[in-house]
Formats: structure tokens, sequence, C-alpha cells
């Protein structure tokens, strides 16, 4: 019984969405040189300073003399101090905000610092309207030559969001690698091939699952499917070892140079027995060894071989305005003529549409 799935997962992958909470602190310190000078601006926020957290720009204003009014209609002075958003957020920002004076020593008080905890969602600002009555300032140990030390600690946590895909990665096939092992181990090996004075032997399943004629030897009725002993005659050691070697692997043998004469010899060998990929291996690196003195010599071997893709590539290369007189001249293209009539007819049709 066959079962067949009704759905098919082209990609079996899977996207998942992470969210985690990421912090980012900073320190940030301001010097405001001759504060007394501020007084003239009264009311009036003055950005101290400027940075970048958490991949937004924040500026830390104050006000120098901020009026505020209690609720019998008392004035009194303070120095305000304010965190601004200047960039607008994506996602919403927990942000924590300290401000304290520190001394000539570097060092603070409860009674200089303030903090608070916000939420931003927009850009906008926050911070201590009544942070210190102006009169303590003046009178503080903060103050020192008309310059006031303004430390800014900021905390961010905000969400992010990544996705990531989920994916089992297949490693590539490995059938060839271990065919190629078969090949090499002779494990197993039930046919002996006899080359001149060389042996080699293979698998008859693994020849008959890859050449139709290897097939009809040992499967049909032929003599040598009642035989483990067959004799090659026609073929070369070297090129027949090599065909094989191809069968098993899908490849030539490594560390090779395949010659020009090497590849007709492979290609002849690849008609015989039916292996039409390797057949065309063969006359893709005939095509890139032609020249004038080959052209006709390899056309005509194309013809004979039936190998279409090998003779139109030929045709259309001693047809070429650049070869076509310097093939011509040469003793393989009288024989070409005498040889295969029909191909020159094929050339001249080509000849007319090039000139």
């Amino acid at each position: 019984m066959i079962f067949q799935s009704c759905h098919t997962m082209s990609d079996p992958s899977k996207m998942v969405s992470v969210c985690k909470t990421e912090t980012f602190s900073t320190v940030h310190h301001v010097n405001i040189v001759g504060y007394s000078l501020m007084n003239d601006f009264g009311d009036t926020s003055i950005e101290a300073g400027k940075f970048n957290l958490a991949g937004h720009t924040w500026a830390l204003c104050y006000r120098p003399n901020a009026v505020i009014y209690d609720n019998y209609r008392t004035k009194t002075e303070f120095i305000t101090f304010s965190l601004v958003l200047v960039t607008q957020p994506k996602v919403p920002m927990a942000v924590s905000f300290e401000i304290s004076l520190l001394n000539q020593d570097g060092k603070s008080s409860p009674d200089a610092t303030k903090s608070l905890k916000r939420i931003f969602k927009e850009k906008g600002s926050d911070g201590f309207s009544n942070f210190m009555e102006t009169s303590k300032l003046l009178a503080s140990e903060y103050l020192k030559n008309d310059s006031l030390l303004v430390q800014c600690s900021l905390q961010v946590k905000k969400p992010s969001f990544t996705e990531k895909t989920m994916k089992i990665v297949v490693p590539p096939p490995e059938m060839n690698q271990h065919f190629g092992w078969l090949f090499e181990s002779k494990e197993g090996a039930d046919v002996t091939f006899h080359l001149n004075e060389q042996t080699c032997v293979a698998h008859k399943t693994i020849l008959a699952a890859r050449s139709p004629v290897f097939r009809a030897q040992f499967f049909g009725s032929m003599m040598e499917s009642k035989t483990d002993s067959v004799e090659i005659e026609v073929i070369k050691p070297e090129v027949f070892k090599a065909m094989l070697y191809f069968i098993y692997t899908e490849k030539l043998p490594p560390g090779e140079d395949v010659s020009f004469e090497m590849a007709q010899h492979l290609l002849v060998a690849a008609d015989r027995y039916g292996l039409e990929r390797l057949k065309m291996i063969c006359a893709e690196m005939l095509c890139t060894g032609i020249d004038a003195k080959t052209a006709a010599a390899t056309l005509a071997f194309a013809v004979q071989y039936s190998c279409r893709p090998l003779k139109d590539f030929c045709v259309d290369f001693v047809a070429s305005r650049e070869m076509l007189d310097a093939v011509m001249v040469s003793d393989e293209f009288e024989h070409l003529v005498s040889s295969c009539p029909s191909v020159l007819k094929e050339i001249l049709e080509k000849v007319k549409k090039v000139f």
C-alpha cells in the first residue's frame, strides 16, 4: 500500500519571534561654568548637554531660576532639571533618571540628589521642577568658583524583537562518495574485466543500473550474463577504468588532466555503453580544444558518434568568418567533405547567414 501526503512543504523552516528586554546605562557629567551669568535667563529652559543612549538622542536641560508659587501664593525660586527625549521611539522605554550635584571632591548627598522613573512612549521630557532652592544652592558647597558640576545617571530598558529562522540543514548527497568507496575497495565485486594484460573488477548490479548495455550483458540473454569474466578488447584500459569510475561516482578520476585525445576515447566508450551524461561531458571538453587544425576532424568525429551538440558547435566554428578559410585549406576538411557530404550543406547554410 502506498501512502501519498496531500501537503508538500517546499521550505521546511519555521520563523520564531524573540522578544527580550535590553538595558542601556550611562553616566553623563555637565559642568555649568559662569552660573551667575545664567540668572539673566530666569525661568527659561537651557540645554546643558546632549548624548546618545539606546539608539536615541537625549538632552539634559535646566532652569536657573524657576519661579514656583505655593498654596499661599508665596514665590520661591528653584533650579530645575529635566531629561528630554529628542527622538521619537518606536517602542515604549522604561527610564530611570537620577540627577546629583557634585562637590569639588566629586561627592554628593541626599539633599542634592533626586531620581525618578518614567515610561517614555513618545518624545518629550520629565524632571524635577523643584530640585533645589536657588538660595540654598548659592550657599552650598556645590557651587564653587561660579561653577556647578552635575551628574546625570540614566538607565533605559526597552523591548527588542528579532526573528529567527529555525531550519534543519540537510547535508548534500553522499551516494557518489559511498559508491566511489565501493569501486575503490572492490568489496562484493562479482565481475572481472580483462583489459589486455590488465584486470579490474566491478559490481554487475551497479553497472546494469547505469548502462543499458551492461544491463543487457549481465541480465539479458547475452553470454556475459552467465559468466563472471568479460574480455574488453576495443577500449584502452585507462579509458575503460575512467569510464567505470564515472559510472560509480558521476565524476572523472581525480588528479588527472583529460587530454583532447582522452576525451575522444571516453566519448566513444560512453557512446558504446549508453552513458549520455559522460558523452556530453566529453563533448564539452572537446569544444574547448577545437582550433582551425582540429575543427574538421572533430566535426567528422561528432557525426560518426551521433553527438549532435558537438556537431552543431563545430559547424558554427567552421562557418565563422574568422575560421572558414583556415579550416578549408586543411587536409581534414577534404576528408570531411568526402565522408560527410551532408554536413557540407549545413556549413554552407551557416556561411550564407554569416556573410
